[in-house]
């Protein structure tokens, strides 16, 4: 039994999740390449809470995001459940029912400061890219892949942590 049916079978069971590609990066990479893109690391640069970071395919990311994002109905309480928790709900989630690393981001939207979430990937062609997406489906964007800080929502990263 491979490694992802085991997963399935233990944690989502009777799900079934969409197939995807695995790849991985140094942590280092990561994080130059976040701070090549502006993005401040809000971890202290001495600490890699892992040796690699595995992610997937744009279109691994885009079958895999309705399962990270989350009704506004059951978790949305002001201060004590808000926009940070989400995002760490989106990427605990995604490290233990996919394996793969969904970064915690915060930054700027038209309603104010916010945090919500950023993937990185390989896209059609190879090419390394990243992508932000709302964890909360009380939102307009949520579910759905954004442009890294040249959407049409006017969300903008601006720093973030593993």
């Amino acid at each position: 039994m491979s490694f992802i049916n085991w997963l399935r079978s233990i944690i989502c069971e009777p799900c079934s999740l969409p197939e995807y590609k695995v790849y991985s990066i140094p942590y280092s990479d990561l994080a130059n390449y976040l701070q090549g893109n502006g993005l401040i690391n809000m971890v202290k640069s001495e600490y890699h809470p892992d040796n690699r970071v595995y992610f997937t395919s744009k279109e691994g990311w885009i079958s895999l995001i309705p399962y990270l994002t989350f009704s506004a109905e059951v978790y949305a309480d002001s201060e004590r459940r808000d926009c940070d928790d989400y995002s760490k709900k989106a990427s605990a989630e995604g490290a233990f029912k996919f394996g793969l690393e969904v970064i915690q981001v915060w930054g700027d939207t038209p309603l104010g400061p916010h945090a919500f979430n950023l993937v990185i990937y390989l896209d059609e062609t190879d090419n390394f890219g990243c992508s932000l997406f709302e964890p909360n489906a009380g939102f307009e964007c949520a579910g759905e892949l954004l442009v890294f800080n040249n959407n049409s929502y006017g969300w903008i990263a601006k720093s973030w942590k593993p």
